[in-house]
């Protein structure tokens, strides 16, 4: 994750074995299922590579609230998430951005021409997830959408 003017909370990084690798697979967390899906689809695009998984959590905050003091807490946020990891049985780091706009901040964020794993259910008519894929994907990200019945 690029180093950014918008406040971060890395709160869960796993102890890795060996040199640290130079290649990241991004998952955009969306909601439980659609990320569930995609941690999966990461687990496997990374398996032989060694590449490393980095769950990035844009976590809106509506405006009558600061954006240091969201309206969920944080600690319910990365208990839910602790959950999801366990349940799709993998080890990310899990990064969480408070901010107003999400797809503005995962543009500051995601380091230029990063690899994206999106979860999507399959529907005849595109969803947020997909126009949200499609957004990162013309800012020059290489998104994979990673669609279930």
């Amino acid at each position: 994750m690029r180093d950014a003017l918008i406040p971060a909370l890395q709160v869960l990084a796993p102890q890795r074995v060996g040199s640290p690798s130079d290649l990241h697979i991004g998952v955009v967390f969306t909601d439980f299922e659609n990320t569930r899906v995609a941690l999966k689809a990461a687990a496997s695009l990374s398996a032989g590579l060694e590449a490393e998984i980095d769950l990035v959590v844009p976590q809106i905050v509506p405006f009558p609230l600061p954006l240091a003091r969201p309206a969920v807490p944080p600690g319910f946020t990365l208990q839910r998430l602790r959950g999801l990891v366990v349940a799709a049985g993998v080890q990310p780091s899990i990064y969480i951005y408070f901010c107003r706009d999400r797809l503005q901040t995962l543009l500051q964020v995601l380091e230029p021409h990063s690899v994206i794993v999106v979860g999507s259910r399959k529907r005849w008519f595109p969803t947020q997830h997909e126009r949200l894929a499609r957004a990162l994907c013309k800012n020059g990200h290489d998104v994979i959408l990673a669609r279930w019945p």
